[in-house]
């Protein structure tokens, strides 16, 4: 089956239409106080991540509560993501994107706490190749039969994939492994 996602709403769409963990979150408009707190209080956490949600690599913003969203709203366009970050969720193994393609993997990955998906790409991930199903460096990926086993059970092929895994049940889904973007753009 071919996905063809083109914005970060039609990949929160398709995680879920395949039923796929990932973390609670809303696309909302910013100045929607009511919704945004009803989903702060509605999913606890030490910590959330605001984004745009038009935009790509675009500004992002930490936050530990609904008071500090209102201190950091302005700084955003009026349509935003509102989430609870990966980072709120402790013991994470690795994460990174991934993408294969017939025998083709392209990897970038880290098993680096202090990096998210946004700031491995910078150099500092352990693991950025391309390579075949058959390169010995895979064995070193940690969980890497975890996740190519769920890349071929839910037919992800030609995907980028974006996720995170933990070393116990986290997210919407209480799994293992959290998708956080499928993408081909």
């Amino acid at each position: 089956m071919i996905y063809n996602p083109r914005t970060k709403e039609e990949s929160r769409e398709l995680i879920k239409k395949l039923g796929l963990n990932t973390v609670p979150e809303i696309f909302v408009n910013k100045n929607r106080l009511n919704k945004i707190r009803n989903f702060f209080q509605e999913n606890r956490s030490e910590l959330y991540v605001i984004r745009h949600s038009n935009k790509t690599n675009a500004h992002y913003a930490y936050v530990k509560s609904y008071e500090e969203y209102l201190n950091v709203k302005g700084d955003f366009s009026n349509d935003i993501i509102v989430a609870v970050s990966v980072n709120a969720y402790k013991n994470k193994i690795i994460l990174g994107a991934i993408q294969v393609e017939n025998d083709l993997i392209r990897i970038c990955a880290t098993t680096d706490e202090k990096l998210d998906h946004r700031t491995m790409y910078n150099g500092s991930a352990e693991f950025n190749f391309e390579t075949d199903l058959c390169d010995k460096r895979l064995n070193k990926i940690p969980q890497i039969d975890f996740l190519l086993l769920y890349i071929r059970k839910h037919n992800l092929y030609g995907l980028t994939i974006e996720f995170t895994i933990y070393d116990k049940p986290v997210g919407c889904n209480k799994e293992t492994i959290l998708i956080n973007e499928l993408r081909n753009y």
